[in-house]
């Protein structure tokens, strides 16, 4: 087991700020035994009264693969041809092509998915004459939603600890529906993006990053 001193908080903050978002992938199978550590680490997360409202359809399957990031690819070239006709064409350009290609080079395409539960406490308060709508409970919040994303983030460490790169994609939403149907994902499951997986091709670019004083608001004590 890991204890506490193997990794000093400073240590685990430069091993995060070193996580990338990779999005081309050698064609090096990722294993099997590799991936079940990856989705146990994704169902490791939080989540609002212990629901775990999450699912994962894991596609290793080549044909499977290359179906889902065609359906993507179709979606996006009708999104091209409408945008094309309008003043954002140049702004469009070539950005479509993020939507998918990713996907095309990787050995493994997660695809996260989220349900709903019974709101019990609006449903309480409903039923004592009051209005849900006052409050913000689970429903308001998308606890279940937020629930999952953290699951994502998991997923996604450990995916770096392993050595793997690793992508989050919301472009794949826009062919929403073909997916739901290829991998028949039905109700009450809903589709949250696609994740890209694979050996990384080389070192992926950092990003930049807001300064913590443009997202952060302190409220402390004042000076005595």
């Amino acid at each position: 087991m890991i204890k506490q001193a193997d990794m000093t908080g400073p240590d685990m903050l430069e091993w995060l700020r070193s996580r990338r978002s990779v999005r081309t992938f050698t064609d090096e199978p990722v294993a099997r035994d590799v991936l079940v550590r990856l989705l146990e680490g994704a169902t490791s997360a939080p989540s609002n009264t212990n629901r775990q409202p999450w699912r994962f359809t894991v596609v290793r399957a080549a044909a499977v693969r290359a179906q889902l990031v065609a359906a993507v690819a179709r979606k996006v070239h009708e999104m091209t041809e409408i945008i094309k006709r309008s003043r954002h064409a140049e702004d469009f350009g070539s950005y479509g092509d993020f939507f998918h290609e990713p996907l095309a080079s990787a050995q493994v395409i997660v695809i996260p998915q989220y349900r709903e539960y019974p709101d019990l406490i609006a449903n309480m308060i409903e039923s004592g004459g009051g209005d849900p709508s006052r409050f913000s409970t689970a429903s308001a919040m998308q606890a279940e939603l937020c629930s999952t994303s953290a699951a994502i983030m998991a997923l996604l460490l450990q995916a770096h600890a392993e050595g793997l790169g690793a992508c989050m994609m919301a472009g794949p939403m826009v062919a929403r529906h073909e997916i739901q149907t290829l991998l028949e994902i039905a109700e009450p499951w809903r589709m949250i993006g696609a994740i890209a997986i694979g050996h990384p091709t080389g070192e992926a670019p950092p990003r930049g990053r807001k300064p913590l004083d443009r997202v952060v608001h302190w409220i402390e004590e004042e000076d005595r």
